[in-house]
């Protein structure tokens, strides 16, 4: 009998009780709380910093073409026989063809004014900043992504050398677009997609202002920087997406 014993108490000193087990399971809780939020935080300093090291990536390809080219600006783009010539990279015509279509046009972007020195510097690296959107990122290409855009409008053929405040002059900044038109995207379900161009307000808002609330900029000097969105001009059908302008005075060559 006092063995039987003995080994009952053995079994129920080892087994948790059912305010024991709540108890570990509400600390679980508390710690996932604090914890998510944390390794979110993480991620997103870890994605804001590719972007910040991307942009220092095309200054850098800028600076070279530039030297390379007495000093003037490359041209937004190019339509030739065979495909088309971005200003980041080479579209085929048969690539181009499929522009409605989501995510099977292919871009080399090892070619275009700036690819063969962004890859002799290693090559650039895709921005997972611009895809946190998860399912509502409708791709452009099924080989990569470029999410940054260029100052079309005002820098094609204009010599920097005639900038009196070039360090005030954006170059690249942090892009995006609301696609409302084109399938699986709709007016009733908007979705976020690569953009390659900012002006100031032709082209409607395609600065994405995804790093905290702020895009990034590459200046014609070759630095960078942070600059909030003009006030009234988010793209109201998709707010989360913090797309909008930025204002003149950040764009157009002094």
């Amino acid at each position: 009998m006092e063995k039987i014993n003995s080994k009952s108490k053995s079994l129920k000193g080892g087994a948790f009780t059912l305010t024991e087990l709540l108890v570990v399971v509400v600390i679980i809780a508390l710690l996932a709380a604090m914890l998510i939020p944390a390794a979110r935080s993480i991620y997103a300093s870890a994605t804001d910093a590719i972007s910040a090291h991307v942009i220092a990536q095309l200054n850098a390809a800028a600076e070279s073409y530039l030297s390379d080219n007495n000093q003037t600006y490359w041209p937004y783009r190019v339509v030739t026989n065979g495909g088309v010539q971005w200003w980041f990279g080479f579209e085929c015509a048969a690539s181009y063809a499929l522009q409605n279509s989501q995510g099977k046009r292919w871009l080399d972007l090892t070619q275009g004014p700036l690819g063969p020195y962004i890859a002799a510097s290693g090559g650039m690296c895709e921005d997972p900043s611009f895809t946190r959107s998860g399912d509502v990122f409708r791709p452009k290409f099924g080989n990569c992504h470029f999410a940054y855009g260029y100052n079309w409008m005002q820098l094609p053929g204009k010599n920097r050398q005639t900038f009196t405040y070039p360090g005030q002059v954006a170059v690249f900044a942090t892009c995006a677009d609301v696609n409302t038109i084109q399938a699986p995207a709709s007016a009733k379900h908007p979705m976020v997609e690569e953009q390659y161009l900012f002006d100031t307000g032709s082209s409607g808002p395609t600065v994405q202002f995804r790093i905290g609330g702020y895009a990034m900029v590459g200046y014609a000097d070759g630095s960078a920087g942070y600059l909030p969105m003009m006030p009234g001009s988010l793209d109201t059908r998709m707010p989360s997406a913090n797309i909008g302008l930025l204002s003149t005075s950040n764009i157009v060559p002094q």
